[in-house]
């Protein structure tokens, strides 16, 4: 196993958990407002969270200043570090789909706050972050996260691919988030995918950051339809 952190763009930054047996990433993301305070999407697994704040502090950020959490949907490598992000801000604000919230809430104390479906929170000066609802896209309770001024999507299990986090491909990587979904058999109904789909296509997207694998550009439209033209008799 290895933990790198990556600077994307100005205040993003991508920390990636791979894990060699599985021969897959893991990924964090951290929004970093003027005042550096902190926003993550994602919070990966308890075991990974003091090498988390190992090289948040690397980069000259203080893990003492998580304000605010996005959680995706109730699985461990979501939300499984939630417990020690409230040990060191009990104030920090939590941000999940009503389910999520819920269980977030009876599991942790967490006091998540359930954002609604387009839904759109400013967490800093120039991050506005709209929660799309995906029902049934891996779990009942999935939603993805648009950055609506940097036109990033924070896709989730959406988009994922095999392999550690490379930065952002350029190349069409249909072939590979194909393989990924045919290999795990991870998206449970194609009418919701579907459905999914079409509500992230009304948003205009430039880079796509997935839980596992590389971030995506280039080729946002292709991967769209590609999913939407996926035969789930085959996977």
């Amino acid at each position: 196993m290895s933990s790198t952190i990556h600077a994307i763009k100005d205040n993003l930054y991508v920390n990636s958990v791979y894990i060699d047996k599985l021969g897959l990433s893991f990924n964090q993301f951290i929004l970093v407002s003027p005042d550096q305070s902190i926003t993550i999407i994602e919070t990966g697994f308890r075991k990974d969270f003091n090498q988390l704040c190992k090289n948040i502090a690397f980069t000259g950020l203080q893990p003492e200043n998580i304000k605010n959490i996005v959680i995706p949907h109730f699985e461990a490598d979501e939300m499984g570090a939630v417990p020690e992000i409230l040990q060191i801000n009990k104030k920090v604000n939590i941000y999940a789909h009503p389910i999520c919230a819920f269980g977030l809430n009876d599991v942790f104390d967490a006091k998540a706050k359930p954002v609604k479906d387009n839904e759109v929170i400013s967490v800093f000066a120039g991050c506005s972050l709209k929660f799309i609802h995906t029902k049934h896209v891996h779990q009942w309770d999935s939603l993805v996260v648009y950055w609506i001024e940097r036109k990033i999507l924070f896709s989730s299990d959406l988009f994922i691919q095999a392999g550690e986090f490379t930065g952002i491909k350029t190349n069409d990587c249909t072939a590979e988030i194909i393989n990924s979904i045919k290999k795990d058999n991870y998206l449970p109904s194609h009418s919701h995918l579907l459905n999914a789909l079409n509500k992230i296509e009304e948003n205009e997207i430039e880079i796509i950051l997935p839980m596992h694998g590389s971030g995506l550009s280039n080729h946002i439209g292709l991967y769209i339809d590609s999913l939407k033209n996926l035969d789930f008799n085959d996977v």
